[in-house]
């Protein structure tokens, strides 16, 4: 009886080991963090944080972008997938206009660190929706480094490169036809 309730309790301590096979359980939560950076002068200006519970992590940024061509108007979209949820919508106006993101933190608030990775640049995710049109208007390279140098240091974006996650940049060019430079603005998504 004792060899009975000595093997019982084996598998019972052997039930509760931490060896790394029994230890895969994935975190059905996902972080999506917009980071906002000046498009002149790259300075980093703050974000906007998302939380979705119980979401599979994709191999890609799980955005749909929708970009509604001027007539005099348009608009770019970007939509979370798996909700749905709107994460950025801002219009577009023919030969100037404006639209200043609402930023839930500003750069102050961002932790830093003094860990700066450095990522390969053709594994980011682009959406660009205007470049074609911004092309024509002579802008035709994008200072992609100068981009991931102004939030390289947070530790948001640590956290998301140590998890495994995805990084996309988006180029917001609120007004097209006559590029105004100095009110376009760069989002970094960090998602994990």
């Amino acid at each position: 009886m004792k060899k009975i309730a000595v093997l019982f309790l084996f598998l019972i301590l052997a039930s509760c080991s931490d060896d790394g096979d029994d230890n895969v359980i994935q975190n059905p939560n996902r972080e999506l963090t917009i980071l906002k950076v000046d498009f002149l002068t790259h300075t980093f200006e703050g974000g906007n944080s998302f939380e979705f519970n119980n979401i599979a992590m994709t191999n890609s940024l799980p955005i749909e972008e929708t970009y509604l061509t001027l007539g005099d108007y348009g608009n770019y979209t970007l939509k979370y997938t798996p909700t749905s949820e709107v994460i950025f919508d801002g219009p577009i106006t023919w030969m100037g206009g404006s639209y200043d993101l609402p930023l839930d933190f500003d750069s102050s608030d961002y932790e830093t660190t003094t860990l700066n990775p450095t990522i390969d640049l053709d594994e980011i995710e682009y959406f660009l929706p205007t470049a074609d049109v911004l092309a024509g208007e002579g802008y035709t390279n994008f200072d992609y480094t100068s981009v991931w140098n102004s939030i390289k240091n947070l530790q948001v974006t640590n956290d998301c490169l140590n998890n495994n996650g995805k990084i996309g940049f988006v180029l917001y060019t609120p007004a097209i036809g006559l590029f105004q430079p100095e009110v376009a603005y760069w989002l970094v998504i960090l998602y994990k």
